[in-house]
């Protein structure tokens, strides 16, 4: 008789993303680049094994992951005498970011965990001339056994604002809605947030337990350097502004396909789930 499998414990998810970090690694020629944001899904039951020290295991698993850089860029000096010279691995500049969740679709089983990481790379040329990649990998983990796949999106919707500029111009905004759980609030702290019911295979920022008719990636809000929001719709069902539909944003001309977004605004998912935006 099978044994059921056993949840994953904190340990487990920091030696797994500790291991995603290792294998997504992007090399240049003096800077080795790591994923900096990583998403980890578990199966409902599982997650409620940790749900009240997920938060720790979150600041755990950043630890782990500056020893791991430490470690990769600590070897010995016989090494490197012995062998060709390697470029550090770079921390992160903001740090790593580490987001442990429910699976909320069924795509992850008892005892397995699913990991997304995000990695901007440089630019893909069939994504035209300037614009930024993102590489996203995503993985699940059952047992031993790893099953990845990858893919490159343009990062034109969310190109980081100078250093210099952030902190400046930008409007604090936040979203609060409704839906299958209960009422939410999700503050704004990125240049690109997704939503929708996600999964598995679909990385969301804003999850939504709702209807089918809420696509796994619905809607995004994009930030720009001057601090203003954008509603973006992805989905197959419709996103509505203030109860207009919006066109279908196709990733070019996107002045025209997205809609600026103002204090008060109302974002409708198909028939489905009603969110607040909010400024200040």
């Amino acid at each position: 008789m099978a044994l059921d499998p056993q949840p994953p414990d904190g340990d487990k998810i920091a030696t797994e993303v500790e291991r995603e970090m290792e294998q997504r690694l992007y090399r240049l020629r003096h800077v080795v680049l790591a994923p900096a944001e990583y998403h980890v899904y578990l199966h409902p039951d599982d997650f409620s094994h940790i749900k009240d020290v997920a938060s720790l295991i979150e600041l755990d698993v950043q630890q782990c992951l500056n020893a791991a850089v430490e470690r990769m860029n600590g070897r010995s000096s016989l090494l490197n005498f012995v062998l060709p010279k390697r470029p550090p691995v770079e921390v992160p500049r903001g740090g790593w970011a580490i987001h442990i969740k429910p699976a909320l679709n069924g795509d992850v089983g008892p005892g397995e965990l699913a990991i997304h990481s995000r990695l901007s790379v440089p630019p893909a040329p069939k994504f035209g001339s300037g614009a930024g990649t993102v590489r996203i990998a995503q993985t699940v983990v059952t047992g031993t056994e790893r099953r990845t796949l990858e893919r490159d999106e343009p990062h034109t919707a969310a190109v980081s604002a100078p250093q210099s500029r952030r902190g400046t111009g930008t409007r604090a905004a936040r979203l609060t809605y409704s839906d299958e759980t209960g009422e939410h609030e999700f503050s704004i702290a990125k240049e690109l947030v997704k939503i929708g019911r996600g999964g598995a295979a679909h990385w969301v920022d804003v999850t939504l337990v709702a209807g089918s008719k809420v696509s796994r990636e619905h809607c995004r809000i994009r930030r720009d350097a001057a601090g203003r929001y954008f509603l973006q719709d992805v989905s197959a069902w419709g996103t509505f502004l203030n109860g207009q539909r919006l066109p279908k944003f196709e990733g070019t001309g996107a002045g025209v396909q997205e809609r600026e977004l103002a204090d008060g605004a109302s974002i409708k998912l198909a028939d489905q789930v009603t969110l607040a935006f909010h400024i200040g």
